[in-house]
This record gives C-alpha cells, sequence and structure tokens, in this order.
C-alpha cells in the first residue's frame, strides 16, 4: 500500500477521538458514586482535552497534500476502515453513551474506546513530521497509563 494516509486527517480524527473521549469521561464522572471511578474518569477527561488541544496545535502546522494512491478508491477505503473503529459519532453520543453504562459497561467500554485511539496514534507516527514524534509518543505513553488504570478500576469493581 502506498503512503497515502495524511497526517492531517489523522491528526482531524484523532482531535475528534480526543474532544469525544473528553465528553464521556467527564459524564461518567458525573454519572457515577464510586469515587474511584469519579476522580479517575475527571482525570482522564482532563488529559483528554489536552491530547485534543496539542494535536489541534499540531494540525495547524501540517502541511496538506493530495494523498497518492496505488489504485483508484484506495486512500478512502483506508480512511473508512479507521472510521469504523470510532467509538462515538460526537459528543452528545459519548455523554449518552457515559450515562447509560452501568459501571462495568463503562470501564470496559473506556478500554475498547483507548486501544482505539492508540491504533489510531500508531498510524498517526508513520505519517507525522519527525518535530512531532515526541508529542505523538508522549500520548501514546499517557493513553497506555489510562489503559492501566482502567484495568485496575476493572478489577477493583469485579
Amino acid at each position: 500500500m502506498a503512503n497515502l494516509f495524511l497526517a492531517s486527517e489523522i491528526m482531524e480524527m484523532s482531535i475528534i477521538e480526543e474532544r469525544n473521549g473528553a465528553a464521556f469521561y467527564a459524564a461518567l464522572a458525573d454519572a457515577t458514586s464510586n469515587e474511584k471511578l469519579r476522580e479517575a474518569a475527571a482525570a482522564i477527561a482532563a488529559q483528554e482535552k489536552m491530547h485534543e488541544l496539542r494535536f489541534t496545535k499540531m494540525h495547524e502546522q501540517l502541511e496538506q497534500s493530495e494523498p497518492s494512491e496505488s489504485y483508484p478508491g484506495e486512500y478512502d477505503a483506508y480512511i473508512q476502515s479507521l472510521l469504523r473503529n470510532k467509538m462515538f459519532s460526537d459528543e452528545e453520543d459519548a455523554i449518552s453513551s457515559a450515562s447509560n453504562m452501568n459501571e462495568k459497561e463503562a470501564i470496559e467500554f473506556a478500554l475498547r474506546t483507548e486501544q482505539a485511539a492508540l491504533n489510531l496514534y500508531h498510524e498517526l507516527q508513520k505519517h507525522i513530521d519527525q518535530r512531532d514524534l515526541d508529542a505523538i509518543q508522549e500520548t501514546i505513553t499517557e493513553e497506555e497509563n489510562h489503559v492501566t488504570q482502567l484495568q485496575e478500576l476493572l478489577h477493583q469493581i469485579s
């Protein structure tokens, strides 16, 4: 496959995913009576907002270009394959999801969300300017920490 995935497109997806993730975690923090889950969700929501700002700043500096395809429609098919892994359609969907799940369901869903984000960021690393790799790696490390936190919470409530 050609190197056709534009960093700007992945960055736009990342910004949206971080925004929706922050909304999900903030709503989860508001909805739960579990103090540990409330604290973790609020902290993760704040980090997701920081990630959104980080990606927005990087996106503003990206050069816009046309993708190269080895066959017609390759780029669109690739974009659609990543979009199928989206966890939320928008912020309202994220808030609704957090409000309509029990604690275990919410944590399991959050784990899947974090894994989808990690997959997106690993893809982004392949296409981003060398100057931005440290910021992407920092985000990946933070997302991996979210996974660890969530796994610990899931273990505690199970």
